[in-house]
């Protein structure tokens, strides 16, 4: 059975998350309707590198199904593009390598978080507005003290369901542009609602509300963490790694607001 992979991107504003529920809009579900139009096959597989949750979105994510039959990658990709809504865009349709697996296959993954500093007519759907001035270098510091592996378990609510909570984390970047503060992390994989948690913990930081040396406590969990995560509406899943392929990320340059003061 041939195996395709696709590149994927979507506001998830309108979207009770990736997966499929027995209600509500889901990304999975959109995508599965219009490839059993495209394929004319009803036995379809969706696999997604990240399953993520309402209102997260995806500048990269990639997808991988099978199909009882060679499919033209252009005549998918063309044909998606006629009948999916305008919140989902398929980048790109290929072929791939017997057995690939979109989400098992992935040996890292990049989410960007984007926070505004002022109110923005547009930012509603795609930043978390902060509303004051934050302290950038010490959010900078603290930062830098995620990087290395570290069990995460006091940064996601579903630790009980994960084989392991020790998660690599490769690169955390804090960039001001404009009136815009991207914050980047790049790790070997993603926990539920780490890096809404983080995000969380490095607003606080630069906000006053926390020290940058707190980080190694709050993984230890000799003190709590902020009681909430950061609203969903600000997350990108950017891109997936995947071996022998380069790793390319998109440009760290604010998305569905202006960067302007």
């Amino acid at each position: 059975m041939p195996t395709y992979r696709l590149l994927l991107e979507y506001d998830g504003t309108k979207f009770s998350g990736w997966q499929i529920l027995p209600k509500g809009r889901t990304v999975q579900g959109v995508l599965l309707d219009a490839l059993r139009h495209v394929t004319g096959e009803r036995e379809l597989s969706l696999f997604a590198a990240g399953r993520t949750d309402a209102g997260v979105h995806a500048l990269g994510q990639v997808v991988s199904f099978r199909t009882r039959k060679a499919l033209s990658t252009d005549r998918v990709l063309r044909e998606l593009e006629a009948i999916l809504p305008a919140d989902v865009a398929v980048r790109d349709v290929r072929l791939s390598a017997p057995g690939f697996h979109a989400r098992h296959d992935a040996t890292g993954r990049a989410y960007r978080y984007q926070l505004a500093l002022r109110r923005s007519a547009f930012g509603k759907r795609t930043t978390w507005w902060v509303g004051l001035p934050l302290d950038l270098e010490a959010m900078e510091w603290a930062a830098k003290l995620f990087l290395g592996r570290h069990d995460f378990k006091a940064f996601s609510k579903r630790s009980k369901e994960q084989k392991s909570t020790v998660v690599e984390v490769e690169q955390v970047l804090v960039v001001p542009r404009g009136s815009v503060v991207l914050i980047r992390v790049v790790a070997s994989h993603f926990l539920w609602n780490q890096m809404r948690r983080m995000v969380a913990v490095l607003v606080s930081v630069g906000r006053g509300e926390l020290q940058p040396q707190a980080i190694p406590d709050l993984l230890a969990e000799r003190i709590p963490l902020p009681p909430l995560a950061a609203p969903a509406a600000g997350l990108f899943l950017e891109a997936v790694r995947y071996p022998g392929e380069p790793f390319r990320l998109p440009p760290l340059e604010p998305v569905g607001v202006p960067p302007w003061e």
